[in-house]
C-alpha cells in the first residue's frame, strides 16, 4: 500500500529543507525526496555566497547570528544553525577587459563598519546543508534520499508522486526540484513562458590568487569569443580561498577560451592568477526562462528557483521553502478543521509582489547583458574608464541595475559630447529582454521545449 503524507516535498536543496523544517516543526508528516544520494554534496556551480546582507533581498533582512552559529530572517521569523566558517564580503567591483573598475562600495571604508559594513556573506553550502538535514530529521520528516522524481498524478485529494521505483502520495506536493523544474514541466506551469537563454558555468575552488583584495567580490566581461563570457570570483570562508566561475549565456562563448584569456592571456587579470591552484572543479548548465507567475495549481506549491527566471539565489530560495512550508501546513490545518482557504493564497500573493513586481526578472538577466549592449571592449573600457566615484555598496543584483541606471544619467552629457554614437547603443537597455538578448537566444538555436 502506497504511504500518505500530509505533505511530499521534491529536492532537498536550501529550499527544499527549508520547506521540510517549516512543515515538520508544523506538526506535519512530511516526506522529503532527493535525487542526490548524498544530500550534503555539493555537486554544481555555486558562489556560496548570502545575496544581499545590506539591504531588503526578497522583502527580508538576512543575518548572521555569531554567538549562536546560526542564520535567520527577521521579517520571515525563522533561523538554522550553521557551525562552519564565514567570510564578511565587503564590495563587488565590476573590471572592464582592461581593468577599468566599477566599484559597489570601497573595502577600506565598509571594513570599518564591521558586520553591518558587508554587503555579502560567503559560507560553505556542504555544511550549510549537513546542518538543515539534521534540523529537519529532528522535525520529525522522513528524508528519501536517491530518489529521483519522474511521475507526477495530481488527484481531487492529493497528489502521487513516483520515481526511482518508489511511489508516495501526499495531501499536497512542494516542488523544490530546481531551476528547469521536471515537475513544473509534468504539472504545466511552463505554458507561456519565454525562453532567453542557456547559462553554462564552469569553474574552480582555487588558492593562492593575487587579488586587488581579498573579501571583496569581483566580476568581469570577456569579448574574445563568439558570444561574451564572465568571470565571477567569491571569496571562500577559508583563508586564501576563492570560487572562481567563468559563465556564458550561450555555447557560442567557448568557456575554455574565456578562462584561459583571464587567467593567462588578459595583461591585466593574469596577474591574478600566476601561482594559482585548483582544488576542485565545479560546472553547471541550465536554460532561462520567464518566471512562473502563478506557482500553485492542483495542490502541488512551487518554491525556490523551481518556477524562478535563472536562480533566487540561496538567499531567496530559503526564504521562499520556509514559507512555501508555511503556507501547506496552514492549509492542512484549514482542510482539518473545515475553515476557508488562506495559507496558500498568502504564499502566491507573496511570490506574485515580491518575485515577480519587487524583484523582476527582467533587471536581474541585465546583469548579464551590458556586453550585448555595448558589444565591444573599447566601448566597455572607455565607459567604465568614466566612473571617478564608488557607487553605493551592494551584492544585490536587483538594486545594481537601479544604481548604474543613475550612473548613466550622469555620465549621458559627457558621452554625448565624446563618443554620440555610443547613446545608440545605451538606449538598448530600455527595450525588453526578449530584444536584448536576441543574439543569445539565436546562439541557443534550437531551443528545446520547456513544456
Amino acid at each position: 500500500m502506497t504511504k500518505k503524507y500530509d505533505l511530499v516535498i521534491a529536492g532537498a536543496g536550501p529550499s527544499g529543507l527549508l520547506a521540510a523544517k517549516a512543515s515538520g516543526l508544523a506538526g506535519l508528516s512530511v516526506a522529503l525526496l532527493e535525487r542526490k544520494t548524498d544530500i550534503a554534496r555539493l555537486d554544481r556551480m555555486c558562489g556560496q555566497t548570502l545575496v544581499s546582507v545590506n539591504d531588503y533581498y526578497f522583502d527580508d533582512l538576512v543575518y548572521y547570528n555569531r554567538q549562536a552559529k546560526s542564520i535567520g530572517f527577521m521579517k520571515s521569523g525563522f533561523s538554522f544553525a550553521y557551525d562552519g566558517p564565514v567570510q564578511n564580503c565587503t564590495a563587488w567591483h565590476i573590471y572592464s577587459p582592461c581593468g577599468n573598475r566599477m566599484p559597489f562600495g570601497l573595502p577600506e571604508e565598509t571594513r570599518k563598519k564591521g558586520d553591518s559594513g558587508m554587503v555579502g556573506l560567503a559560507y560553505d553550502k556542504e555544511i550549510l546543508l549537513r546542518c538543515l538535514l539534521q534540523e529537519v530529521q529532528d522535525a520529525g520528516v522522513e528524508v528519501h534520499a536517491g530518489i529521483d522524481v519522474t511521475g507526477v498524478e495530481t488527484m481531487n485529494d492529493g497528489v502521487r508522486v513516483s520515481g526511482s521505483g518508489k511511489t508516495v502520495e501526499g495531501s499536497y506536493l512542494i516542488a523544490a526540484d530546481g531551476t528547469n523544474s521536471r515537475i513544473a514541466k509534468i504539472c504545466g506551469f511552463n505554458e507561456g513562458r519565454t525562453f532567453y537563454s542557456y547559462l553554462l558555468s564552469r569553474g574552480s575552488h582555487m588558492q593562492n590568487l593575487n587579488l586587488p583584495d581579498p573579501d571583496i567580490l569581483l566580476s568581469s566581461i570577456c569579448y574574445r569569443t563568439p558570444a561574451p563570457g564572465f568571470m565571477f570570483i567569491f571569496p571562500r570562508p577559508y583563508e586564501g580561498e576563492y570560487s572562481v566561475a567563468f559563465l556564458a549565456l550561450d555555447p557560442r562563448a567557448d568557456l575554455e577560451k574565456v578562462e584561459r584569456f583571464f587567467t593567462q592571456e588578459s595583461p591585466f587579470f593574469s596577474a591574478w592568477f600566476t601561482h594559482a591552484e585548483s582544488t576542485r572543479q565545479l560546472a553547471s548548465a541550465q536554460y532561462m526562462y520567464s518566471p512562473v507567475k502563478e506557482p500553485y495549481k492542483g495542490r502541488v506549491l512551487l518554491a525556490g528557483d523551481t518556477g524562478s527566471c535563472q536562480e533566487l539565489e540561496n538567499t531567496g530560495a530559503m526564504i521562499s521553502g520556509w514559507k512555501a512550508g508555511g503556507a501547506v501546513a496552514a492549509a492542512v490545518r484549514e482542510d482539518s478543521i473545515g475553515i476557508a482557504s488562506r495559507g496558500i493564497a498568502d504564499y502566491v500573493q507573496w511570490w506574485k509582489a515580491t518575485y515577480i513586481e519587487k524583484c523582476p526578472h527582467e533587471a536581474y538577466i541585465m546583469n548579464f547583458a551590458l556586453p550585448y549592449v555595448l558589444d565591444t571592449e573599447d566601448d566597455l573600457n572607455y565607459l567604465f574608464s568614466l566612473i571617478k566615484e564608488p557607487l553605493p555598496p551592494c551584492w544585490n543584483p536587483y538594486a545594481a541595475i537601479g544604481h548604474i541606471g543613475q550612473l548613466m544619467q550622469r555620465l549621458l552629457p559627457t558621452i554625448q559630447k565624446e563618443r554620440p554614437a555610443m547613446l545608440e547603443k545605451l538606449a538598448k537597455m530600455s527595450q525588453p529582454m526578449s530584444q536584448v538578448l536576441a543574439e543569445a537566444t539565436r546562439g541557443c538555436e534550437p531551443i528545446r521545449e520547456l513544456q
